[in-house]
């Protein structure tokens, strides 16, 4: 068991290119390559490794600026998550009740909280503080707390218990070991609340590792793809992973749960081991997560696919089976027993509903929901990509967006999704048969994504909740399917070669990348570019001596 692990860490992180190559040899055994090389692609090929180091950095770079950009407790509900992350720091496990706001806390989200996220420009002008409390001298600051601007902070704050406590643990877990690693390393007070934000580079940087590994394994022929995939996702500008949120987590464990699913199914010996720590992983991303139930269709595919195989040792690999089965259930299993339990709901969920106000419909009422109109369809699966795309922020009180950006992530991902689909039906039979396993679990994983979330969104009434509401019961929130981000990029960037061979005559398909990359990069900066200007943020806070 010791001995399999270890091949499993050192597939992640091989000394040479053995490995690569021998898949590029199968590849041509078994199936004709996707296109002539050019030399552009005999270059993607050569230097492709430290070119994705260097998507590696750039993203954990990337990342970085703008987790230190944005001020501290942006909109999607980071307050409630750092709590969360310092009730496991403390090692307080939740209870049956949703444990209130920390006085501490309070003090903390006063000084440093910016009100810049929810309230326009105006209404801090006229009602607003006009210099940072935290600039404020202590007398001053006594003071400012007694204007109803603060009063009212601290009302609705004594009114607000931790709605997140009784979510899925692993990412709480895992984020509360690194801010004990800050508070050891002598981090304290709102340097403590941006360390653990700056845990996310890291998880992102493995992400576009993963993604490169993921699709060199699958297209070794491809160098295009398995270069436009991890460099899309350094630059996709998905603001989830500038705060502190669970769903950080979704998109790394989901890709190295892949990348070990294809690993276990190209048809070598000695892989069994594989299978079963890529099910773990899919039962581990079920507790940060439960969006990524997803994963076990895909899971299940991989399944269907082994159990295919004719080859000896078939009573072996239905053992694997069943210990990979174990692997991908038990941890959610637990959880879920253990919420049973303590709490007396399965799901952890009940208490969380009940503080905003969610209720369940009628049966009856749940078919008049909006989805089933042409208007209410449109509307969700518009407003879907488009939060899937550049995520949620508001910056006072307007989304960080751009139209223009928006239609084109639209338009571009509908045409990107129709080629791919188009591509793959009509190649399916000719397509090495991991090939076709990785293109039926990346439509399969995008596509449930969506039903998902519209499913979700039917049987809820939202009462005053704003986002979902009454008047828009949609659950739009594309952070919330993170998890699938490598399988849509795989995608989009599937229907972009598919795209730049045809314009190959007059335009290198790299070229058609770079432009691609530099138009995302652009908009992004264009769009968040407000939050670089904050007295609230990571710079002002830093460069701040009273």
């Amino acid at each position: 068991m010791a001995h399999s692990l270890c091949d499993v860490l050192v597939y992640f992180f091989p000394k040479g290119g053995s490995r690569l190559q021998e898949s590029a040899m199968r590849s041509q055994a078994t199936g004709r390559a996707y296109h002539a090389e050019p030399r552009a692609d005999a270059f993607l090929r050569i230097h492709a490794r430290p070119i994705v180091a260097g998507l590696c950095l750039y993203a954990a770079i990337r990342i970085l600026i703008f987790a230190a950009a944005f001020p501290l407790f942006n909109i999607t509900d980071e307050d409630s998550h750092f709590l969360t992350i310092r009730m496991w720091a403390a090692g307080h496990l939740p209870g049956k009740e949703l444990p209130p706001v920390d006085p501490t806390f309070e003090a903390i989200y006063v000084l440093y909280g910016s009100p810049e996220y929810t309230h326009s420009q105006r209404d801090l002008d006229e009602n607003g503080p006009q210099i940072p409390l935290y600039r404020l001298p202590p007398k001053a600051r006594e003071a400012a707390l007694r204007q109803t601007f603060y009063v009212q902070k601290f009302e609705d704050w004594s009114q607000k218990p931790n709605f997140e406590a009784q979510s899925p643990p692993l990412y709480y877990i895992v984020a509360a070991g690194w801010y004990r690693l800050g508070a050891a390393l002598g981090i304290r007070e709102w340097g403590q609340i941006y360390w653990v934000r700056f845990l996310n580079p890291i998880a992102y940087a493995l992400l576009v590792w993963l993604s490169y590994k993921f699709v060199r394994k699958v297209y070794p022929q491809r160098a295009f793809l398995y270069i436009a995939v991890p460099a899309l996702i350094a630059v996709f500008p998905q603001d989830v992973f500038f705060g502190m949120n669970r769903d950080v987590l979704s998109a790394p464990l989901a890709a190295a749960a892949l990348l070990l699913m294809m690993e276990a199914v190209d048809g070598r010996p000695g892989k069994d081991w594989f299978l079963v720590f890529g099910s773990f992983l899919v039962g581990l991303a079920m507790l940060v997560e439960v969006s990524n139930c997803v994963l076990y269709g895909a899971l299940a595919a991989a399944f269907w696919f082994r159990l295919r195989e004719a080859r000896p040792r078939q009573t072996l690999r239905l053992w694997v089976l069943l210990v990979s089965a174990v692997a991908a259930l038990g941890p959610p299993a637990l959880w879920i027993w253990r919420n049973y339990l303590v709490i007396g709901d399965a799901t952890g969920s009940r208490a969380k509903m009940q503080e905003l106000t969610w209720t369940i419909k009628p049966v009856a009422q749940m078919w008049h929901h909006p989805l089933f109109t042409w208007d209410g369809s449109s509307y969700f699966l518009l407003q879907l990509t488009r939060t899937f795309w550049h995520g949620e922020y508001l910056w006072h009180g307007h989304w960080m967006r751009s139209a223009t950006a928006d239609w084109f992530y639209v338009f571009s991902s509908a045409l990107m999704i129709g080629m791919f689909m188009a591509d793959f039906v009509a190649r399916r039979t000719v397509m090495p048969p991991p090939q076709r396993l990785a293109g039926f679990q990346a439509l399969f994983l995008v596509v449930s994504s969506v039903l998902f979330l519209a499913a979700i969104s039917l049987p809820f009434d939202f009462h005053e909740c704003i986002i979902p509401s009454r008047l828009r019961p949609f659950f739009i929130n594309g952070r919330i399917i993170s998890g699938v981000i490598l399988p849509f990029v795989l995608i989009y960037a599937s229907g972009l070669e598919l795209l730049a061979n045809r314009l190959r005559k007059w335009i290198p398909p790299a070229a058609v990348l770079f432009l691609l990359l530099a138009f995302i990069t652009t908009s992004e900066i264009m769009v968040r570019e407000p939050a670089f200007y904050s007295s609230y943020n990571f710079l002002a806070l830093s460069a701040w001596r009273p």
